[in-house]
């Protein structure tokens, strides 16, 4: 991958691709279903969608699906599709495109031969550094940006928590203006639920791409539309899909079923249940409009019996999220899944081993895009720390997903041959060549039981902690800082959405 040159007032030296730090290649992949249990899976889908159906709300939805053969019941608001109509809609899928960064060395395309992961979103409450918990501001929503941005492992931010110290009817807008000050990475957009939020976000985003058809070329943005389990879509998620998807905005389809509650409770079940909905969802908007850019996405989670509470990261969770890997690529599209809400209410072990469980199962899966890092118990509490333990946890994992090369070099038969039963490897060139490409640790402990009492015995959370406060502590680079026109401009079609919703 060429270099892209910088900006006249960047750095004297070109600055390597973001993605290109992302590149995993074609890695191993792991099946948790076999090629018959996706098509089992597929079929008992489709069987659900033509006996059963899904509801859409949406009148302009249901009278499309009619024109187009199915069966609609307008009591309801649902709509029975044929088998032949999800198959015509599925061929119409684009398999790569791009999220656009701010600036162009964000780019992130989606293609199969690169990961990716997110910030979370959209928690309402932040833990401070001494473990006191307080209710979010759009303030906070900017610093976890800003720390998204100086964190290399991590692709993309988001509205982390609610900008609740902003008026609700512009919130949305608000979080997302703070996103894109504090960080030229793309944004994930959580929380838009009215079309005029989705017109309105749209002028932003062409504010920040330069016109209507640069942000259909490069999106900066992207949103998560979610479908309420069992089998109905959002309220207003097909309106807002009719609003974004002729914008070119990348859409996340985004069930959450839970296993036992809004779902079967075996996974087998759950499956066919969030593929269903993922299915309706997408032959509702590619027969709107064909080549819209649909992500097969969730967060499928389960209920913790015994006190029925919800718990994202059970075993069951896990592989569920894994197996709309496999869906995703059975349909030829990317899979961006949800990942992270750990029930532990501090950063420590057991966020540790939920959460590294959960990138490896579903990347070796082969997710592209996982959305999910820096929230605390089930996703309701902000953790700066977190941000920077997940960007840590990620760069081993990305190692791990790269794999091992097998060649001439790599093999290195005849340095072992010249080395024989006593030679030092530590100073020859091929050590020397290839030293750079082991993982190098960030926050691990790699000094000795006395240099670190020495230190005052610091924890991997509190080194954390520094490590976000120091990105804090400076300003975003010239070349990544969103121009004062631009600010400016933002901000005036948040007075005017605000203005246009209070009259």
């Amino acid at each position: 991958m060429t270099p892209i040159a910088p900006p006249a007032n960047g750095p004297t030296q070109p600055r390597t691709p973001h993605a290109e730090t992302r590149l995993v290649g074609q890695r191993p992949l792991l099946a948790i279903l076999s090629q018959g249990d996706i098509e089992r899976i597929h079929e008992a889908s489709l069987e659900v969608l033509a006996e059963v159906g899904i509801v859409y709300y949406s009148p302009t939805i249901l009278t499309l699906l009619a024109e187009h053969g199915a069966q609609v019941d307008r009591a309801t608001g649902s709509a029975k599709l044929p088998r032949e109509l999800v198959e015509r809609a599925l061929r119409t899928l684009p398999r790569h495109f791009t999220l656009g960064g701010r600036t162009r060395y964000y780019d992130l395309p989606l293609d199969g031969l690169h990961a990716y992961i997110t910030s979370d979103g959209c928690a309402t409450f932040v833990r401070e550094a001494t473990g006191e918990i307080r209710p979010s501001t759009k303030q906070d929503v900017f610093e976890a940006a800003r720390v998204v941005h100086g964190l290399e492992n991590i692709s993309a931010t988001s509205a982390l928590v609610s900008a609740q110290d902003t008026p609700a009817e512009t919130r949305v807008l608000h979080e997302f203006e703070a996103c894109v000050r504090a960080s030229a990475k793309h944004t994930v957009v959580v929380s838009m639920k009215e079309d005029w939020e989705a017109r309105s976000l749209i002028r932003m985003g062409e504010v920040l791409a330069g016109g209507s058809k640069e942000l259909y070329e490069r999106p900066v943005f992207s949103a998560i539309l979610g479908t309420v389990s069992p089998l109905h879509q959002e309220r207003f998620g097909m309106d807002l899909a009719l609003t974004l998807a002729p914008a070119g905005i990348p859409l996340l389809i985004y069930p959450m079923p839970i296993l036992g509650a809004t779902a079967p409770i075996t996974p087998a079940g759950a499956a066919v249940m969030t593929n269903s909905e993922v299915l309706g969802a997408i032959t509702a908007i590619q027969l709107a409009h064909p080549g819209a850019r649909l992500i097969h996405a969730g967060g499928p989670t389960a209920l913790y019996m015994r006190t029925g509470s919800y718990f994202a990261n059970v075993p069951e969770a896990l592989l569920l999220r894994a197996i709309q890997a496999q869906m995703a690529a059975f349909y030829g599209m990317p899979a961006g899944l949800g990942w992270g809400g750990t029930k532990d209410k501090q950063p420590g072990a057991q966020s540790a081993y939920e959460n590294t469980l959960g990138l490896l199962l579903e990347f070796f899966a082969g997710a592209d895009l996982l959305f999910g890092a820096g929230l605390l118990d089930s996703v309701q509490v902000m953790s700066l720390e977190e941000l920077v333990i997940a960007n840590e946890t990620f760069g081993m994992v990305s190692r791990l997903l790269r794999g091992v090369a097998v060649n001439a070099d790599t093999l290195a038969l005849d340095l072992i041959a010249q080395m024989g039963f006593a030679g030092n490897y530590l100073s020859h060139s091929h050590t020397r060549a290839h030293a750079r490409e082991l993982w190098q640790a960030q926050l691990s402990q790699l000094g000795t039981f006395d240099s670190w009492v020495a230190s005052g015995r610091p924890s991997t959370a509190s080194q954390a902690r520094q490590h976000a406060e120091s990105i804090l502590d400076q300003p975003l680079p010239d070349e990544d800082s969103l121009p004062e026109e631009l600010e400016r401009e933002l901000a005036s079609i948040i007075a005017a959405a605000w203005r246009e919703r209070t009259v």
